[in-house]
């Protein structure tokens, strides 16, 4: 795990803003949704995707699925487009099960604690293809400026 300067970019995609037991309902079928129409935005960097944890606020979760654009990407009906500003994270490169990314989150939490650097609840997770056959997923998360 290493600190890192992230860039700001710009992603078009769907925002889902829920309770926990929403979200767990929720992100699923957005997913899907999602990767049937992200062939629609135009003037994508890359066919990765990404989750984004935007914030946490009295118990509702904002999440941001989408795709990393430039910013003239076209933006589908019922999509909405993000621009990211540059922040510092913590980052780690997760190897294995798509199950095993929350407990991934969890053990960067536990290192930013034991060496002293303040997490925040924005989180990045980068590394969905269509087909899911991805292998690694590049996790980040904001460190408290």
């Amino acid at each position: 795990m290493k600190k890192v300067k992230k860039d700001g970019f710009t992603a078009v995609g769907l925002i889902v803003k829920q309770d926990w037991e929403g979200l767990i309902r929720e992100m699923p079928v957005k997913w899907d949704i999602f990767k049937n129409h992200v062939t629609e935005i135009e003037n994508r960097k890359t066919n990765v995707m990404m989750d984004i944890s935007l914030k946490q606020q009295h118990g509702i979760y904002t999440q941001f699925i989408c795709a990393e654009t430039d910013d003239h990407a076209s933006v589908p009906n019922g999509m909405q487009m993000q621009k990211i500003p540059t922040h510092h994270y913590l980052h780690h490169l997760h190897h294995g099960s798509l199950v095993g990314i929350a407990e991934t989150f969890g053990e960067m939490y536990q290192y930013g604690k034991d060496n002293g650097i303040e997490l925040e609840n924005m989180k990045i997770d980068i590394g969905y293809t269509i087909q899911g056959n991805e292998t690694h997923h590049d996790l980040y998360i904001k460190i408290t400026d």
